[in-house]
């Protein structure tokens, strides 16, 4: 994995002393209610997801990036590129920052970064986010960003819709 370096951020490999921010971010119920899983009650819930990062990395499956403020170096959250199990030639990108950083086009910045990740230095076909049918800024940035809607969807025990957004590699 490379660093990224956008305008404001830089986008790296996540580092496992981040691990309390981490699950700062996501012991937070707001956030979590735009992300597809649970909860985190403890400290040991990030530090698992953390080592699953960490072994889906070494598959090539998983690529957890954490963002970092370029200028007070600030942990801002994480970018999490992953393969989609249902679709092998596509991976998929999960994005999740402290609430305190939303509303400042980070997402915005940083998607097209991470699209040209996805696209060169993983090689995949298809790039794919997920939102929750309420999280309106997220669809935003998606179709600002190129994203097309490619379905919407329901999943048992998820309150609402989801829509799936897909950007192909056209080379």
């Amino acid at each position: 994995m490379r660093t990224i370096e956008t305008k404001r951020y830089i986008l790296k490999l996540v580092e496992k002393k981040n691990a309390n921010k981490i699950f700062k971010i996501l012991s937070n119920p707001q956030v979590i209610e735009n992300l597809n899983m649970d909860i985190h009650t403890q400290i040991e819930d990030t530090l698992e997801l953390l080592n699953d990062y960490y072994k889906g990395l070494e598959k090539g499956e998983k690529y957890p990036y954490e963002i970092l403020d370029k200028v007070t170096g600030d942990f801002i959250g994480i970018f999490l590129i992953k393969l989609d199990l249902f679709d092998e030639d596509c991976y998929e990108f999960t994005i999740y920052l402290d609430e305190q950083y939303w509303g400042k086009g980070i997402y915005t910045e940083i998607l097209p970064y991470m699209t040209q990740v996805a696209f060169e230095d993983i090689g995949t076909g298809n790039f794919r986010g997920f939102v929750m049918d309420k999280n309106i800024a997220s669809k935003r940035v998606l179709e600002k960003c190129g994203f097309e809607l490619e379905k919407i969807f329901n999943v048992d025990g998820i309150d609402g819709e989801i829509y799936s957004y897909l950007k192909v590699n056209n080379k």
